[in-house]
């Protein structure tokens, strides 16, 4: 077994093994890291993570970023030094991370951490957007140092500071031969016994050792851009902090080209952030949104959002979900009618198809699922998909096909498009005392309503809906983001009739609705659904979608044709999808997930004695 370190020396040093070997590494010891980190330094790590935290602390901060964040203690000594700041912890061991994620549960700025797997010589996080950066015992462990400070300098924005805490080689004549025997005997003897993973351990004072002194580090990082260089030696000077600022002129950079390998890929991080560059792409979906993955989130599905951009400008986009199933370290992937993708720019295609295909086997995924909003037929975008390993689903999550209407015209516009009956039945429930209105922060009477008559609609009409709390929730979650709006409709003070319209970009959807039967008899849909279009195309939309149609219109016996009657009296036209696409990077065992899956689901809506019916009429991710 000890032989594992001597086959490793000549290759983690340096070179394109180095990042294969450091993930595996920490992937092995994450669980004892802490523990480890507290017997070695006798405790002196805790302080000299706040020592670096302070270094960089400041009231100008908002974003910072902890660089090779491990178990995440130096992202809560920040976040807690910064108190109006958002830490990202970046580290691209999912060990590690799992680690920190477990305690961000347990701190108090926690909310304030998120947590993203990434590299630390290609961060993914756009140019200049953060006020600080931090990183702790991690220089040594990374491919390519140079350009790891030139990452850090580029998301740093004019004035903003980082400090880079690292073990050192000591120059001490009397202090630096007992360390030596200390960290070259005993650390490794401790970390065998302790960790299991003597390899890790054996690494570390090599490491230590070819590592460049405190002085040729400075010297980088002002290679790399940064200004005013300072280096605080701790802890008998077995410990370097370099802090250094960006300047406040920046060189210009040369404008990157969408060009296959040389296509600039980011990770935001902040809502407001991945938002603007959603709906900056052509087709944005508000299932891409930052608030339903967020939402999502609360239903055990872990996220990951990626922008692909030309020239500075977002041109693709895929917020992927990803859910653990019972079997350990098995998951399942899905992006909610994304990819989004410009269809200017054609070529992002393959590039983001072979990341999702990529990202699924790198977490061990049954499949990735996709089902962007591109028509059926698009027959550059269903060979992309084809070339990338992708094949049409069996399982369909979203519908086949919606109806949609524009929203350009006045009211009379709108109207002419309308069936001359929809136009009565708008009149009708006016008259016969239907009243109705909007809000985003809905009552609990108000949610309490739509959930009783969402449930009341299900068992007349015979669908499928999920448990009251998913909807719940979206309630809870979305209307404050400002993504969706409820839609109410009375007699007097009862509520007949409810509906759920999601917003983003330039577009709405009708999501849920629900009727009771008086609320059938006064046709309060039909004034609710006028009056929600209408209010749609006030805040600046152009398309509302009204989400659900067959995949044949004329299909008379499709459960749908109902639905789609009524949606096309207000204008509606049908439109079909490419519908779902998976990609599996192990067949067999997707072949197995095909077999059991249908089989779970029954069993499951038995035991709960929901109903087994034709289709659920709600998007489950």
């Amino acid at each position: 077994m000890m032989a594992a370190p001597d086959r490793l020396r000549t290759r983690v040093h340096a070179g394109g093994d180095k990042p294969i070997f450091v993930r595996a590494m920490f992937d092995g010891i994450a669980r004892r890291y802490d523990v480890m980190n507290r017997l070695m330094t006798g405790g002196f790590d805790v302080v000299a993570r706040t020592i670096t935290a302070r270094a960089v602390a400041g009231p100008t901060v908002r974003i910072a970023v902890d660089m090779g964040c491990g178990t995440g203690d130096l992202s809560f000594a920040l976040a807690r030094s910064t108190p109006c700041a958002t830490v990202v912890g970046l580290d691209f061991s999912a060990g590690m991370l799992g680690m920190a994620a477990r305690k961000r549960l347990r701190d108090a700025s926690g909310a304030r951490v998120p947590l993203v797997r990434g590299d630390g010589t290609a961060l993914g996080i756009a140019d200049g957007s953060a006020d600080a950066l931090v990183s702790a015992w991690v220089l040594r462990n990374v491919g390519d140092l140079a350009q790891t400070f030139r990452e850090a300098r580029r998301v740093l924005r004019p004035g903003g500071r980082a400090a880079f805490l690292e073990l050192t080689p000591v120059k001490s004549r009397v202090f630096g031969p007992l360390f030596r025997m200390y960290f070259h005997g005993v650390v490794p003897w401790v970390g065998e016994r302790m960790s299991g993973h003597p390899a890790a351990y054996t690494y570390l004072p090599e490491s230590v050792d070819r590592f460049p002194d405190a002085e040729t580090i400075a010297a980088m990082l002002g290679d790399a851009g940064f200004s005013n260089v300072t280096i605080r030696r701790l802890a008998f000077g077995t410990l370097a902090l370099h802090v250094g600022t960006a300047p406040e002129k920046p060189a210009p950079q040369p404008l990157p080209r969408f060009n296959g390998r040389g296509a600039i890929r980011r990770w935001p991080v902040r809502a407001d952030d991945w938002d603007r560059a959603v709906e900056a792409i052509p087709g944005a979906h508000a299932l891409q949104s930052w608030g339903w993955a967020e939402f999502r989130r609360t239903n055990g599905w872990d996220v990951e959002r990626v922008v692909w951009e030309r020239d500075g400008v977002p041109v693709a986009a895929a917020s992927i979900l990803r859910r653990q199933l019972p079997l350990r370290g098995i998951g399942v992937a899905y992006v909610p009618k994304g990819p989004i993708v410009d269809p200017g720019c054609p070529g992002a295609w393959p590039i983001v198809l072979e990341y999702l295909a990529a990202f699924a086997k790198a977490h061990r995924c049954i499949f990735v699922k996709v089902d962007p909003d591109v028509m059926r037929g698009d027959r550059l975008v269903e060979e992309a998909l084809a070339n990338a390993g992708f094949h049409r689903s069996r399982h369909r999550i979203q519908y086949p096909a919606t109806m949609a209407l524009p929203l350009d015209g006045d009211d009379a516009e709108l109207q002419a498009r309308m069936r001359q009956t929809w136009r009565r039945y708008v009149r009708k429930a006016e008259r016969e005392g239907v009243t109705t209105h909007s809000t985003k922060n809905p009552t609990d009477e108000e949610v309490a309503a739509f959930l009783r008559l969402y449930r009341e609609t299900s068992d007349r009409d015979g669908f499928v809906i999920r448990d009251v709390n998913y909807y719940r929730d979206a309630l809870k979650l979305l209307c404050p983001s400002g993504l969706a709006t409820v839609h109410v409709a009375r007699i007097e003070t009862e509520v007949v009739a409810a509906a759920v319209v999601l917003t983003f970009g330039k577009k709405a959807w009708y999501l849920w609705g629900a009727t009771s039967a008086e609320g059938l008899h006064r046709h309060a849909m039909y004034l609710l659904q006028w009056r929600a279009l209408r209010e749609a195309r006030d805040a600046g939309c152009i398309e509302y979608d009204m989400w659900g149609a067959p995949e044949d219109p004329s299909d008379q016996a499709d459960p749908l044709h109902g639905v789609a009657w009524f949606k096309s009296g207000f204008g509606a036209s049908h439109v079909r999808w490419t519908g779902a696409w998976d990609h599996a990077p192990w067949p067999f065992a997707y072949r197995a997930w095909l077999e059991a899956l249908p089989r779970a689901v029954t069993v499951i809506r038995r035991l709960r004695g929901e109903r087994t019916g034709h289709a659920i009429v709600n998007p489950v991710a």
